[in-house]
């Protein structure tokens, strides 16, 4: 299966995983921010697709909470930044199929800027 990470990148976060990297606390809950809003917070990802991108960060809710739990205030919310700032400061909103998420748990969606 495709990734967007190099395999050096790949390598790095497979080691993550096998040494246990989300069997502790929420890593997408206490990562530093980059910018706090009502609902939701920027953060840089720790794994990026570099790949594909020269920058990659992540929209993740401040509640720890699935993608159907996620209130409509913060649905609001992010509909407001979509049409500000990451619209001003992405190039793509991306968000993984449920197969592909590494921590369905705490929903997330990936903000990158496209390599050149």
């Amino acid at each position: 299966m495709g990734t967007f990470r190099t395999k050096n990148m790949a390598a790095v976060y497979d080691a993550f995983i096998a040494q246990g990297g989300l069997a502790g606390a929420c890593p997408l809950c206490v990562a530093p921010t980059l910018a706090t809003f009502k609902y939701w917070k920027i953060m840089n990802n720790k794994f990026p697709y570099d790949k594909v991108a020269t920058m990659h960060h992540m929209l993740v809710p401040l509640q720890h909470v699935t993608e159907a739990s996620v209130s409509r205030e913060a649905w609001m919310e992010y509909q407001e930044l979509k049409k500000g700032i990451l619209n001003q400061d992405y190039e793509f909103l991306v968000e993984a199929t449920t197969k592909k998420k590494s921590i369905p748990a705490h929903f997330h969606i990936h903000l990158l800027v496209a390599q050149d």
